[in-house]
């Protein structure tokens, strides 16, 4: 379906609210539109809404082969899919767009090491945990780069990593029934703000309507400590140096507000994880409709695997050079032997013997 232009009486409208200072949905020209964070039953998914800006972020992690530049490191990586359901705008081919944003998220999150990277390494210059962030958009309103920033920002510090040891030439990784998952080492929280504008009025967090008729945009990555990560200017505007300082000091006031609104849906999950006594929530009725037809679906596909393998009496699959035990234990294992931890798993362990073999974790990037 084609995208519907905005109508001429509509841009001058917008251009003349803005004029006078005023925005069509009552909030001033500094005001951020409402964020609204929640969590999946798994660690790492979160969906962020910025006003009726949806999207999901989801965090999956693999056993890889490091890099020879980086033997002792794991890898990060980011997908972003603005799917053509959320907005006409989008063909569900992969973008310009699309590739700023991931950029973006690459430059404010990989290349100012937010994540400790060596904390993922298991044997030096053999065996790494290799990170990806997948970041769909689900509806599409406007300020899709705050949006994915801070999705990301909130799934990879709700992610925990299966906890692992090293006995020789084996590589044992746990589930999270036998041991605690182990949460990433953030090291600091950079956030995008989107500046928007039109005239000579600042607006900051455009909707797709002011986005539209605005001249220009700025995106600045500051995080906590005040530090600016990433500036990315879009359109044709031309910012004076005063008017950049001012952008860095919205930025980063904004930046402590949303910071502390993640800190704090992450302790409410937390608490309520606590609550249930369990890795995650108990109470079926605060999840999402989707979240419960995942979870029917995971309980029935696991009751099968269970009755499949009493039957026929089998206890260990080998696939490769991998040996799984209890079947159930991974979601996926490729040719390379190579096991994708997408969800937790439900029955220890993983037995990986100690090789130099090359593996391609994550194809086609």
């Amino acid at each position: 379906m084609r995208e519907v232009p905005l109508s001429l009486n509509s841009r001058e409208f917008l251009s003349s609210v803005h004029k006078e200072g005023l925005r069509p949905d009552a909030r001033e020209g500094y005001d951020y539109r409402d964020i609204k964070i929640s969590f999946g039953p798994q660690w790492g998914h979160a969906e962020v809404l910025l006003g009726r800006t949806r999207v999901l972020a989801r965090v999956s992690t693999a056993v890889a082969t490091p890099a020879p530049s980086r033997p002792n490191e794991g890898a990060l990586f980011f997908n972003v899919h603005l799917s053509p359901l959320s907005s006409s705008k989008f063909s569900g081919a992969r973008s310009d767009f699309s590739t700023v944003v991931t950029r973006l998220l690459e430059r404010t999150i990989k290349e100012t090491r937010v994540i400790d990277t060596e904390c993922l390494c298991i044997v030096a210059g053999e065996k790494v945990l290799n990170l990806r962030v997948d970041i769909t958009l689900l509806d599409f309103a406007g300020n899709v780069i705050d949006a994915c920033c801070i999705a990301a920002m909130t799934a990879l510090s709700h992610f925990r990593r299966p906890d692992f040891i090293v006995n020789g030439d084996e590589i044992t990784l746990f589930s999270d029934k036998d041991r605690d998952p182990i949460p990433l080492s953030v090291l600091h929280v950079p956030i995008t703000c989107t500046i928007g504008f039109s005239g000579e009025k600042i607006l900051v967090d455009p909707d797709d309507e002011e986005e539209s008729v605005m001249d220009g945009y700025v995106s600045i990555a500051t995080n906590t400590h005040h530090e600016i990560c990433y500036i990315y200017l879009g359109g044709g505007v031309t910012l004076t140096p005063a008017l950049v300082s001012k952008c860095c000091e919205i930025s980063s006031l904004k930046t402590q507000e949303i910071s502390a609104q993640i800190t704090k849906s992450l302790d409410e999950d937390s608490a309520l994880r606590r609550k249930a006594g369990t890795d995650r929530p108990a109470a079926i009725s605060s999840l999402t409709l989707q979240e419960k037809l995942d979870r029917l679906y995971v309980e029935d596909r696991t009751n099968k695997r269970e009755n499949l393998a009493a039957e026929d009496g089998i206890e260990n699959a080998t696939f490769g050079s991998i040996t799984i035990r209890y079947i159930d234990e991974l979601d996926t294992v490729d040719e390379d032997g190579v096991a994708a931890l997408s969800r937790p798993a439900r029955e220890p362990v993983q037995s990986i013997p100690n090789t130099s073999q090359e593996e391609e974790s994550f194809p086609g990037f």
